[in-house]
């Protein structure tokens, strides 16, 4: 009988023993429990290490994205206080014409008692859409929905005020993915280097709508055309708006407002642009404004005259109203008016409220130098007369003799 310690162990409880230690060393890793669910419907929680399946669809319209690529990335640690790196597995794959997905679960795992699964990310992504990652969402820390089993992966579309380069630094690393991003790197190289691309007829820096920023009391207010609750009846969004005002000087000629989405692209705002230049120069900016933006076309479906614009995912619409003197440019992105009637029915709404704007200036931009040059030179005439400067010259003639 073998001995330890001066004392005497079974053959039986050592050979117990020792396959116990020879099963914990062949074991697998050590994995937490999943932040998601099993499935969409469940309360169950899912598993980092898959299987994996679902769909991939465009967040505005809700049709499949075929092409997409999907990647599954596991990152093991060994050792127990201070870990170190012991493997990367990862799988990859792209969704059929239905936009679905299938990630097999992982079974070549490294094994051994202190290995654990220290990082697992899902990843999806399309060239002109934002990526997807199931831990948070790009511009927020927000985690978005996802299940392990029949999720349905949503995209938003790119938007031009994004940057590229912080969209490649949350899409991470992986050789899989810098293939599918190639293309994107020259765009953030350029964007490093001050090349961004303008925004167009969408976002511009906003100013926030208080109580102190109206700065004279005869000053245009854009914001009673049109607000938030006119946007959700007519185009159901849920979500919550900050609004402001765009770039541009404020006057009792020219005012704007802003319907920002909260942490959503630019494709989601609403925008009002106002001009009230005079009754004699209304046509005018109208007519400016439509040469200014290509590709307008007039429509004449919305007050006195229309036109319609679209410039990459925004949506335009200007109209000229001669009642009111006013010329209006409504903007739309296209995730917010998703439907070929929303910018139309929200233009309704604007050209109905222009009634809540205040009266004209009853003096004209040009009316009053005109009055003031016509009485000028019979105001000066009578201050001459009693002094003309061609009577007092004869006198010294009556004076020579």
């Amino acid at each position: 009988m073998p001995q330890l310690s001066g004392r005497k162990v079974p053959i039986r409880l050592l050979a117990v023993n020792g396959l116990l230690v020879l099963a914990l060393g062949a074991c697998g890793p050590v994995v937490r429990v999943a932040p998601f669910g099993q499935r969409p419907d469940s309360i169950k929680a899912g598993s980092l290490l898959g299987p994996f399946d679902g769909q991939v669809v465009d967040a505005d319209t809700g049709l499949p994205l075929a092409e997409a690529t999907v990647a599954c990335f596991w990152a093991f640690d060994r050792g127990l206080g201070s870990a170190s790196p012991e493997a990367v597995r990862s799988y990859l794959t792209t969704t059929n014409l239905d936009g679905r997905y299938a990630v097999p679960a992982l079974r070549n795992f490294p094994q051994g008692l202190t290995t654990r699964l220290a990082r697992f990310s899902f990843i999806v992504y399309r060239k002109e859409y934002v990526a997807f990652r199931h831990d948070r969402s790009f511009g927020h820390g927000k985690r978005p929905l996802f299940s392990q089993l029949g999720s349905t992966v949503r995209l938003a579309r790119w938007s031009p005020e994004l940057s590229r380069a912080r969209h490649l630094l949350f899409l991470g690393g992986g050789v899989a993915l810098e293939k599918a991003s190639a293309w994107e790197v020259l765009a953030a190289a350029a964007e490093l280097d001050g090349a961004r691309a303008p925004s167009g007829i969408g976002r511009l820096s906003l100013a926030p709508v208080g109580p102190g920023s109206r700065p004279v009391a005869a000053a245009l207010d854009a914001s009673v055309l049109i607000s938030s609750d006119d946007v959700r009846a007519v185009t159901g969004y849920e979500g919550s708006f900050q609004s402001g005002r765009l770039d541009g000087q404020r006057s009792a000629a020219y005012d704007t407002f802003h319907l920002r989405a909260v942490d959503r692209p630019e494709r989601y705002d609403v925008a009002v642009r106002v001009w009230r230049p005079g009754a004699d120069k209304v046509v005018e900016k109208y007519e400016e404004i439509l040469k200014a933006l290509p590709g307008s076309k007039q429509t004449d479906d919305h007050a006195d005259r229309s036109f319609s614009v679209v410039q990459g995912e925004i949506l335009g619409l200007g109209m000229l109203s001669r009642d009111t003197g006013s010329v209006v440019l409504l903007t739309c992105g296209r995730g917010q008016c998703s439907k070929a009637g929303h910018l139309g029915e929200l233009a309704k709404r604007v050209e109905k409220n222009l009634s809540r704007l205040p009266p004209p200036p009853a003096e004209e931009p040009e009316s009053g130098p005109a009055k003031e040059e016509a009485p000028a030179p019979g105001a000066g005439e009578p201050d001459e007369e009693p002094a003309p400067p061609a009577r007092r010259r004869p006198r010294p003639k009556r004076e020579a003799p």
